[in-house]
């Protein structure tokens, strides 16, 4: 027992360390480099190096107990940042996928859902033309002008953004599909799952998260540069932000299509742990609706 609670506490310290500690403490830096140098001269070193003597002197004025002490609040301090950005990734991922609150993402959606119209008109006269002509070069460029359209979404837009509605298209083949609503499926599902199953989940699911938390560390310089008019810190959290918003972007697709394989994989297996009877090949689409069924009143 010694032993694992060593073992817990040595990884929740290196989990402390990389995600609130060390990125806080160059948050805290780089915020007293704002306060130091302001607007004026933002790339003053001779200044900075002047200021940062100050506390160096006063520890070793103190000796070796004074800088335990600068390094112990330098610590704590450095937490304070990081638990803010805990709470600003929520926000983030709130804005990346929506729906946003009192109906703030309505323009949006109806300028995606007019793009997607005009996209598929353009699919549909590709198709037309391959069946009038037979030219097989419109045959090509109807796939071609399909890829462009759910590039925009695969399904109707119903999120602001592309990253919204690539979670809404899940949820709408899998209900369309299998009749059984997402949300009350997939937590069955995932008992379901093999260990492999969830440790692919959850690997795509924590990459998502530190994107978020990536875009949340850019705000917070960005919110730095506004309080300080020092925009060195707005550049490097725009920079931040928009890495982050590529890369979540692209996690949380791999993270959907995951989800959506393990959907069609694992579906059988959920319906005979159930108790329903799933023969070899094919299955009816009256097993599903029975599964729905079964499963709304296990709810």
């Amino acid at each position: 027992m010694t032993g694992l609670l060593d073992a817990i506490g040595g990884k929740l310290a290196e989990r402390w360390v990389a995600l609130l500690a060390l990125p806080g403490t160059l948050f805290l830096g780089t915020a007293w480099a704002a306060h130091v140098l302001g607007a004026r001269r933002p790339f003053d070193a001779a200044r900075l190096l002047r200021e940062v003597g100050r506390p160096a002197r006063w520890a070793d004025a103190h000796g070796a107990a004074g800088l335990v002490l600068v390094l112990v609040g330098l610590l704590l301090l450095a937490v304070v940042p990081g638990l803010v950005v805990q709470l600003l990734a929520r926000g983030v991922q709130l804005l990346w996928l929506g729906p946003w609150p009192a109906g703030a993402g309505e323009p949006l959606v109806r300028r995606r859902r007019e793009r997607r119209v005009r996209a598929d008109a353009r699919v549909a006269e590709h198709i037309r033309r391959h069946e009038t002509d037979g030219d097989p070069a419109e045959l090509a460029a109807a796939h071609a002008a399909e890829a462009r359209r759910d590039r925009i979404s695969p399904v109707p837009p119903a999120r602001p953004t592309r990253m919204g509605d690539r979670v809404h298209a899940l949820e709408h083949r899998v209900g369309e599909y299998y009749a059984v609503p997402f949300a009350v499926l997939w937590p069955r599902l995932w008992l379901a799952a093999s260990e492999a199953d969830r440790a692919e989940i959850r690997a795509a699911a924590a990459s998502f998260d530190a994107a978020a938390r990536l875009s949340a560390w850019g705000l917070l310089y960005v919110l730095l540069a506004a309080g300080t008019f020092w925009w060195p810190a707005l550049v490097a959290g725009a920079v931040v932000m928009a890495a982050a918003w590529w890369t979540g972007r692209e996690r949380l697709f791999v993270l959907a299509d995951l989800a959506d394989a393990l959907v069609d994989l694992r579906m059988r297996s959920l319906a005979r742990a159930a108790g329903l009877p799933v023969p070899p090949g094919p299955v009816a689409p009256a097993t599903w609706r029975e599964l729905d069924l079964l499963l709304r009143r296990m709810r």
